[in-house]
């Protein structure tokens, strides 16, 4: 009798445990939206009116990672890799050419115009002089785009449950990172500042599982089970940027750069 009671709560705590950890050894993860909207930031860009004017010419210059945070990795291991992705100036043209289908803004190449300036060298050197007379000048932006990826800060929020019987415990944790851009709209002609945008955006963790020991006699019981689930930094930073894309176009709207269509 006393070992059908042990059996029993036995039996009880690893169903407590199991409950707990969500009844599946890998979490669901609830991703959090940019703070600047809490609509789809992709859907709203690309559905966008398009202006009445035409589009605004802008240039890309140094939008990279400033906040010097480096991965943390769990192996012992020296670890050299960023926290945030690379290429973050690529993002930023996809985001503004995805804004009202490209009507919005038009994007000129700034990180790698040395490529561009030795390419027409060598089509001006390539056409007679006729031909070569007529290759249409570069597209000079008004404004150009900077700023960047400026802080990543680590569990800024930590949510923790376990429940533990004799020798079984169960656990669930859900941990959150935030990231940071700022984007800046620079004046060509003056220099000036026009517009300066923030946006966040939420990177969450989370892991669950559930360990027990437990002796049967002559014999030893022993289990582990449990999974972790990780959003994506590179898309975190992705919708970041993309929010920053449309709060940087509603202030662009009411300093004039565009002429709204009437409905």
């Amino acid at each position: 009798m006393i070992q059908k009671n042990k059996f029993a709560a036995l039996l009880a705590a690893l169903l407590a445990a199991l409950l707990l950890a969500g009844c599946s050894p890998v979490p669901e993860l609830q991703t959090v939206p940019p703070m600047v909207d809490q609509q789809s930031v992709f859907e709203t860009l690309a559905s966008s009116p398009p202006p009445k004017s035409d589009p605004v010419v802008v240039g890309v210059y140094n939008f990279h990672d400033q906040s010097g945070q480096r991965l943390v990795s769990s192996r012992p291991v020296s670890e050299m890799s960023t926290a945030l992705p690379q290429g973050l100036s690529s993002i930023l043209v996809q985001e503004l050419q995805r804004a009202a289908e490209g009507k919005l803004y038009r994007v000129v190449e700034r990180e790698h115009v040395d490529a561009v300036l030795a390419e027409r060298r060598i089509v001006i050197a390539s056409l007679p002089e006729e031909q070569a007379s007529q290759l249409s000048p570069l597209l000079l932006p008004g404004i150009i785009l900077t700023g960047g990826a400026v802080s990543y800060d680590r569990s800024v929020s930590q949510n923790l449950r376990g429940l533990g019987l004799k020798s079984i415990n169960g656990v669930k944790e859900v941990v959150t990172d935030q990231v940071g851009v700022i984007l800046r709209a620079v004046s060509v002609k003056t220099g000036e500042v026009l517009v300066s945008v923030h946006a966040r955006k939420a990177v969450t963790s989370a892991r669950s599982g559930i360990s027990g020991l437990h002796i049967l006699g002559n014999d030893i019981l022993a289990f582990e089970a449990g999974g972790a689930v990780n959003e994506p930094v590179s898309l975190a930073v992705r919708l970041a940027i993309a929010a920053a894309v449309l709060e940087l176009t509603e202030e662009g709207f009411k300093k004039g750069w565009w002429t709204k269509k009437s409905a």
